[in-house]
């Protein structure tokens, strides 16, 4: 039977602790650039949430993208604008969005409250925990294909050979992203690329309206 250690208990509480207070100081704290460096804490945090879930391709692209690119070209974001004040300004919205926060945060209680939890302990069928930690092999293909501890020694049928399921994830996903969802991952970077070419325009200092923009005076 798979056990959970009492270091990974420890390590999920802190990290769950981590990611909330710093969300926390997010949304509280004035000044922006601390908000984004609180954000990036946040985002580690979470990343390391999916390390403790055996998701580490995941866990990777959460770090790597998110706290080594998102919240490091916000941080830089702010740096770059001049009134750095003005940008924590009370939004006139901010009622109608702590009334949406409170009803999608009652939604996810109510949700996992009333949910059927179950523990992977109290998983005993001997295939099921065999696939989870050790592998499992899909004989066939489309909707014929076989769940099997071993593979058979005589089959003319497609067999597939995979490792545990909580073993390691990441190359079978980097397969997957490579081979069959090619076209979504590039869709994703260009929407990156957009988003960035964005953010600089935003940040780009706009001429006064009573000057020319190449700085010249008129005659």
């Amino acid at each position: 039977m798979m056990e959970v250690s009492a270091l990974t208990t420890i390590v999920f509480w802190a990290a769950s602790g981590m990611t909330l207070g710093l969300a926390v100081i997010v949304v509280t704290q004035r000044d922006v650039f601390r908000a984004a460096i609180a954000l990036a804490g946040s985002f580690l945090g979470v990343g390391i949430l999916y390390f403790v879930l055996n998701a580490e391709f995941v866990g990777v692209v959460q770090i790597l993208v998110y706290v080594g690119a998102i919240s490091v070209l916000m941080a830089f974001a702010v740096m770059f604008i001049q009134d750095i004040a003005s940008g924590s300004r009370p939004s006139e919205g901010r009622l109608f969005a702590v009334v949406v926060s409170v009803l999608l945060f009652s939604a996810v209680v109510f949700t996992a409250y009333n949910s059927n939890w179950s523990s992977m302990d109290e998983i005993n069928d001997p295939l099921a925990l065999h696939a989870l930690t050790d592998g499992y092999v899909e004989v066939g293909t489309g909707t014929d294909i076989s769940i099997l501890k071993d593979p058979p020694i005589d089959s003319d049928a497609v067999v597939v050979e995979n490792g545990g399921v909580l073993v390691d994830s990441t190359g079978p996903i980097g397969v997957m992203l490579i081979r069959e969802y090619m076209l979504a991952f590039e869709i994703i970077g260009l929407l990156l690329v957009a988003t960035l070419i964005g953010g600089l325009l935003l940040m780009r200092d706009r001429a006064p309206e009573n000057e020319p923009e190449n700085g010249d005076a008129s005659v």
